[in-house]
């Protein structure tokens, strides 16, 4: 263990200094005209001192008690010089800066701080959201070093520690990924949002994920763990924000283009324009991928399309539009078993096995700073989308038959939503500012499910025979209203002490019916109703140890409704516990994070995870002495564990480089986690003492990027520990559906040349050609082991016009 922890410690003590104490300040820099945040906006209080804004505009410093002249400068803004007088009631302000109509050259500022690391924090407030004492991320997709073409996880969240991924297939279309002994599949346990708008299927009754944003296409990631569940749901994971990209303010016209060839004929091509024309901001992309899979029988067409107009009625009123279109197939090879991954991992016993989703995402936000210290949201967005699958869901062991019917599992999503959301900026004590939030979110959602069989062919056919009889037909209507508040009290310039609360109404319904044996062709209707109403409370700590340092804590409830799939009768074997429970549980963070010296990025924290109420299948013995399953709550489960990251830019330890964004930087992310499940009733004992499922007990990942001049990469290597893939602990199956999942390492690369508008690229993924599996399955897209791509190469061309 002390082993994995040389790097961060190392990262550390290596440029530890001792900061004076100063007064706190915090800001946002925004367009005169458009209202909407400067990014990377400069501000210089002296000669030599000064700090830079992030992608959002916000800026957080600490300065000396005294009377400042501030000039803030920005690619594309006239710069502007303002006086600020800091003391205790005067720390916070908000700057407007005006854009230029020719985009200035590129200056380099001696004494201007430049980002660290393309993993930030957030401020303590940030427009209607609250970070003060949460633990929580900002991956910053303009700056990484990564394969963004193929989406590739390992890359885009290598700074994100404890991050444990299921890797479904080679164009990262379905993002799968968990923390803390949670399970990654589909990213069930995050609450997915696109801007602060819902993603995921249903975020009440079936939360999984099946669209997943192009990274080129997107500004930054936030992540906000546990403690979001009071501001955005509840979800055990957290928040997983995904924030697109704007047009550029200080152009009316820009034209992206970038082209993406790989490995067994992967192709991406992704194409934006964007601008601003007066009070109108503008983004709009196209992506198109196509490739033929590492695997037989694993081909795949993805198209993603995104449109955004903002438009700012005034300086502080404006009104947007967004769209969000993705629609894509995939031909699925089937699992494996242990045996057949052993022999040839890139086999594949299945070529009937199709999946299919369309989605579409019209939203309208409303942003309304009423004045410096009141800012008001208000989002109003739905979700019409549909996912699709066909195939032999046959144990591997059986070889397909092709006269054989397939099966058919068909989804329809739609749903309807609105959320605001205000903020308030106050002063408490002796002039120190304070922020109070508040919102309400109401939303109504029907997901309609069938099941049944498929006649023709082998083909993407995703029809049914007979819609009288289905295997499966049901309604599942839902409802949702929030309200929520939380309040940061600045007691000092250093101590913030943040309450919150959340209450919740949620009404599930189920109707229709199931034909469990289709030998009998009998229906079993079902009617269900549950209503919920309860109160999710929460405790925030943070504490200023120096200048940019900070001690935070956080103690928050989480809540996680029964799904769909949980109480549907799909197999005459399967039975279904009526007195099924909710889960419920709590995350808790501490930690130190913060800057040391320009030169070390840090977070060091400990966690504890409780999760009651964990929903599971028993094998019975009924009556008759037959054997059935049964679903049911079958235990508690804990997680305790440690995140940490730390990254130290070498380049900055030499006096001529200290402020310059050119960077040789060594990161490392490690994660340990225990979790397993606790307080088995005597009746369950074979789960007495198990681990938890997809629980990696350790995830590394170290790497170095660089840029320096016309050239930046990255070297990554990644290793994520063996773990079990069902409650029981199983260490194999004759059919490959459960047992261990070994543990892995996977190195990858990537290089670039950048000359003015042109971008040249080169990445290899899984250096090594470690052949290796993320996941076991029992159904789709198995059944079996689904092995992960072997080495892979890509080249990209980008233009800028």
């Amino acid at each position: 263990m002390a082993k994995r922890f040389t790097f961060l410690f190392f990262a550390l003590i290596s440029s530890i200094a001792v900061q004076a104490q100063k007064i706190n300040i915090s800001g946002f820099v925004k367009d005169q005209t458009t209202n909407t945040g400067v990014p990377y906006a400069s501000l210089f209080f002296t000669k030599n001192t000064g700090c830079t804004g992030d992608s959002l505009g916000h800026f957080n410093y600490i300065l000396k008690a005294g009377k400042y002249n501030v000039i803030i400068k920005a690619v594309g803004y006239e710069s502007r010089a303002f006086e600020w007088k800091v003391d205790a009631s005067g720390n916070q302000k908000s700057f407007e800066l005006k854009s230029i109509a020719n985009q200035l050259g590129t200056v380099s500022i001696i004494g201007a701080q430049q980002q660290l690391s393309d993993v930030k924090l957030q401020t303590q407030t940030a427009g209607t959201t609250i970070y003060a004492g949460k633990k929580n991320e900002i991956i910053d997709l303009n700056t990484i070093s990564a394969n963004t073409a193929i989406n590739s996880t390992r890359q885009v969240y290598a700074k994100i520690p404890g991050v444990n991924i299921i890797e479904n297939d080679e164009a990262g279309v379905q993002l799968s990924i968990a923390t803390r002994g949670l399970n990654p599949n589909r990213t069930t346990e995050f609450n997915s949002r696109q801007n602060g708008y819902d993603i995921s299927a249903d975020p009440i009754g079936y939360p999984e994920n099946y669209y997943t944003p192009p990274t080129d296409g997107l500004d930054n990631i936030e992540i906000i763990r546990g403690a979001a569940s009071l501001q955005y749901g509840t979800q055990f994971g957290g928040l997983l924000n995904f924030k697109m990209k704007q047009g550029p303010v200080d152009k009316t016209f820009e034209l992206v283009s970038k082209q993406t060839a790989g490995s067994c004929g992967f192709f991406n091509s992704f194409n934006s324009i964007g601008g601003q024309d007066k009070k109108l901001n503008y983004y709009a992309f196209y992506n198109f991928k196509r490739g033929d899979g590492w695997r037989q029988n694993t081909g795949f067409n993805v198209h993603n399309a995104y449109l955004s107009l903002k438009y700012a009625f005034t300086p502080k009123l404006t009104l947007g539009f967004e769209y969000t279109f993705m629609d894509y197939r995939l031909q699925q090879p089937g699992g494996l078993t242990d045996q057949e991954f052993k022999e040839n991992p890139r086999q594949s016993l299945r070529n009937r096995n199709w999946f299919a989703a369309t989605w579409n995402i019209p939203a309208l936000t409303l942003k309304y700073d009423i004045d410096s210290n009141n800012l008001l949201s208000v989002k109003v967005y739905s979700l019409i989308a549909d996912r699709k699958n066909v195939g032999d869901l046959n144990s591997i062991i059986y070889p397909d038959d092709p006269s054989k019917p397939r099966t058919v599992m068909n989804d329809q999503y739609r749903n309807y939503y609105m959320e605001t959301r205000y903020i308030h900026h106050y002063e408490l004590v002796n002039g120190i500012k304070s922020s109070f939030l508040a919102g309400v979110r109401a939303y109504h959602g029907d997901t309609h499910r069938i099941q049944g069989y498929n006649y023709t062919g082998s083909d993407a056919n995703f029809s049914v025979r007979d819609n009288d009889n289905l295997q499966i037909d049901y309604r599942f209507p839902s409802y949702n209203a929030a309200a929520f508040a939380e309040n940061v009290f600045q007691l000092t310039n250093k101590l913030s002490v943040i309450p919150g609360a959340r209450f919740e109404y949620i009404r599930t319904n189920a109707n229709g019916y199931t034909i469990p044996d289709t030998t009998t062709n009998i229906k079993t209707p079902g009617h269900e109703s549950h209503t919920r109403k309860f109160v999710l409370l929460g405790m925030g700590l943070d504490y200023k140890i120096s200048r940019k340092t900070d001690f935070y804590a956080n103690f928050s409830q989480n809540y996680s409704p029964v799904s769909f799939t949980d109480i549907i009768i799909s197999q005459p074997t399967l039975k279904v516990d009526p007195d099924l429970k909710d889960v419920k549980g709590y995350n808790f963070d501490l930690g130190y994070r913060g800057q040391i010296s320009n030169l070390v990025n840090f977070d060091l924290s400990g966690f504890y995870l409780l999760y009651k109420n964990r929903i599971g299948t028993l094998l019975q013995t009924d009556g008759g002495g037959d054997v059935y399953q049964y679903e049911t709550n079958i235990s508690d489960s804990r997680s305790i564990g440690v995140e940490t990251y730390a990254e130290i830019n070498l380049l900055h330890l030499l006096p001529q480089y200290r402020y310059s964004e050119y960077k040789i930087s060594l990161f490392g992310s490690v994660s340990y986690t225990n979790a397993s499940y606790i307080d088995v009733p005597a009746d369950r004992k074979q789960f007495e003492g198990k681990k938890v499922e997809y629980a990696a007990p350790w995830i590394d990942r170290y790497g170095i990027d660089f840029l320096f001049k016309h050239f930046s990469g990255s070297l990554q290597y990644s290793y994520t520990d063996a773990e079990f893939s069902d409650a029981t602990n199983a260490k194999a199956s004759t059919d490959g559906s459960i047992g261990i999942i070994p543990a892995y390492h996977v190195m990858d690369f990537t290089i670039g040349y950048t000359l003015k508008r042109c971008k040249l690229s080169f990445s290899v993924n899984n250096l090594g050609n470690e052949m290796y599996f993320t996941r076991r399955t029992t159904g789709f897209p198995g059944p079996g082991i689904i092995p992960s791509e072997g080495r892979a190469f890509y080249s990209t061309l980008k233009f800028n016009l």
